[in-house]
């Protein structure tokens, strides 16, 4: 650093954080029996504080917004493991459309939804 006058606050230019760019990722929601198809552009493991992965997706199914993350849960993680889906890959996620209950481990009863996953395969 120069040992000249020294910038303050109101000299520095703003910066963007590209939350206003158009192509900026959208979370996505899925409502029970909403699906989504989508290639995987990359994956962020253990994003968020319930250590969910983070799927950034470009959607291929004509819905809008085109760029989206989707936080899955293990039910959705666990078989895109386990066929080894990375960038690239045309995934299908949907949710079911209806819920199931279990009781968790401090013996609340907890409402959640199964997914469905696909991926394309090879053959295409």
């Amino acid at each position: 650093m120069s040992k000249g006058k020294q910038p303050t606050w109101d000299d520095l230019a703003e910066v963007s954080s590209g939350n206003d760019d158009e192509e900026y990722d959208d979370v996505l929601n899925l409502d029970p029996g909403d699906s989504v198809v989508a290639e995987v552009r990359a994956i962020e493991r253990n994003a968020d504080r319930y250590d969910r992965d983070r799927f950034h997706l470009t959607r291929v199914d004509g819905e809008e917004p085109r760029y989206v993350s989707y936080f899955a849960s293990a039910s959705v993680t666990r078989p895109l493991d386990n066929a080894d889906v990375g960038p690239g890959d045309v995934v299908g996620i949907k949710k079911d459309e209806s819920s199931y209950t279990f009781t968790d481990d401090d013996g609340e009863e907890q409402e959640a939804y199964g997914f469905e996953v696909r991926i394309r395969d090879g053959g295409d």
